[in-house]
């Protein structure tokens, strides 16, 4: 089996865990005061809330159910992955209400490629808004798991995999088992001394586990609701959590987890700021829906290799430019924001081709105080809001500015919409253009 040697602990994290300690001392010695309702009081609509009030009474109740995600996994495939968590969670909360998820932290990703940025250990809330996600399941950041658990353990870890052989006889059925660890599944976690070390979310040897599990499992989040109901500790660390699937794609929990995943608003702020600065905006007569720009998601590098000649990706960027002005001379538009991940040498070609092109390139000290996470999310949200848009299929960032533009309720003509390969003679060319399935909204959600 091979070995993960440990590296010291970085300062920073020490720091992180000594704070952890300090706050801990605070909700044992209730030095928050204990007449105020506790902050995860949660309730389905409806419903009388449970009677889990003052923060230490609530710490001391509560189970924790922890999640992780294959590290070579984006942000936008991340976003995805918490609602099937979610969706599990409220599950769990609505037969015993003492189950509270705990967000992972965002560890460096992939694709957050911007140099001298500390992208580690960061919390849910410097991207979403937590309030907003607490309205659809009791949530908390890992750190203050820490406090409430007054530790650095996790008392069980399920290594989710999926059955040797993959599908028996070519069925597909859902099932889940206890099962040996497959041969290449879980060497991430090392027995050492007793307990269980891992990733840890980037904290390694900071934190442990008591109890190491692989687990097949073929089918919906919703599989593991009996085995967790089953679990008699109080607090649980799922990793590999993209193994399930969602119980159901598009239905109606689907959109309530996903209406819940509202943006920071320092991130809408930016977006909006930006918006009135640099975008056009309707003239008082002007009653159509949306800003008076056409926005363009233009997925390039590893994807574009990786795609290349499939439908809906152009090879370069001329011809991504003369489907973009094809679109501002059919819709009427005059400008066209263009969120990418084209090289600089890229997207100075492109804009050759469009005059009218508008970017959205931060300062140094904005980037700093937004990451590549945020970043990503402001473009987004002015995509969102664009009259009309274009996005790369199926690439998961034009995937969110889709529902994103469903919540806002944008039509659904000028949302889904794709590039097409070189070569195409119209938008209704089957092997040459991008036509992305329409995951509308179902009514009753806003």
């Amino acid at each position: 089996m091979t070995m993960r040697l440990y590296t010291p602990l970085p300062i920073t994290l020490m720091w992180r865990l000594a704070v952890a300690v300090v706050v801990a001392f605070c909700f044992a010695s209730f030095c928050f005061g204990n007449d105020g309702v506790d902050d995860l009081a949660f309730a389905a609509p409806g419903q009388q809330s449970q009677p889990v009030f003052g923060t230490a009474q609530a710490a001391e109740r509560r189970r924790y159910f922890i999640y992780d995600v294959n590290m070579g996994e984006g942000f936008n495939l991340r976003r995805d992955v918490y609602m099937r968590a979610a969706t599990l969670v409220k599950m769990l909360h609505e037969v015993d209400s003492s189950w509270v998820m705990v967000l992972p932290p965002f560890r460096h990703l992939y694709h957050w490629k911007s140099h001298g940025l500390d992208q580690n250990q960061i919390p849910w809330n410097k991207f979403f808004n937590l309030e907003k996600l607490k309205e659809y399941v009791p949530v908390i950041e890992f750190e203050q798991y820490l406090a409430e658990t007054h530790g650095n353990s996790i008392e069980k870890v399920w290594y989710l995999q999926g059955y040797e052989g993959g599908w028996k006889d070519g069925k597909w059925e859902e099932k889940i088992d206890v099962a040996k660890c497959l041969e290449d599944r879980g060497l991430e976690y090392q027995r050492s001394g007793g307990v269980w070390l891992g990733p840890f979310f980037g904290y390694y040897d900071a934190i442990h586990a008591q109890d190491f599990q692989c687990v097949s499992v073929q089918g919906t989040a919703v599989i593991l609701k009996d085995m967790l109901l089953e679990f008699k500790g109080r607090s649980i660390l799922v990793d590999r959590f993209e193994t399930v699937l969602h119980p159901a794609f598009g239905d109606k929990e689907y959109w309530l987890s996903r209406k819940s995943m509202g943006y920071a608003d320092h991130l809408k702020s930016e977006a909006e700021a930006f918006m009135r600065n640099k975008l056009p905006q309707a003239e008082a007569d002007d009653k159509k829906p949306g800003w008076p720009y056409l926005a363009v998601h233009l997925r390039r590098g590893d994807f574009a290799r990786s795609y290349k000649g499939r439908p809906g990706v152009p090879s370069n960027m001329e011809s991504a430019a003369e489907q973009i002005n094809a679109a501002l001379k059919r819709t009427g538009l005059k400008v066209v924001y263009i969120a990418t991940d084209a090289s600089v040498k890229e997207l100075s070609e492109l804009g050759r081709f469009l005059p009218t092109m508008v970017h959205y390139t931060p300062t140094k000290k904005r980037l700093n105080e937004l990451l590549d996470g945020g970043v990503a999310i402001v473009e987004q949200w002015i995509c969102a809001h664009a009259r009309h848009f274009i996005g790369t299929d199926p690439s998961t960032f034009t995937f969110r500015i889709n529902e994103d533009r469903e919540l806002l309720r944008m039509p659904v003509s000028s949302t889904f919409n794709g590039f097409c390969a070189d070569g195409y003679k119209d938008l209704n060319d089957e092997d040459k253009c991008a036509h992305p399935t329409q995951w509308t909204m179902p009514d009753g959600i806003l």
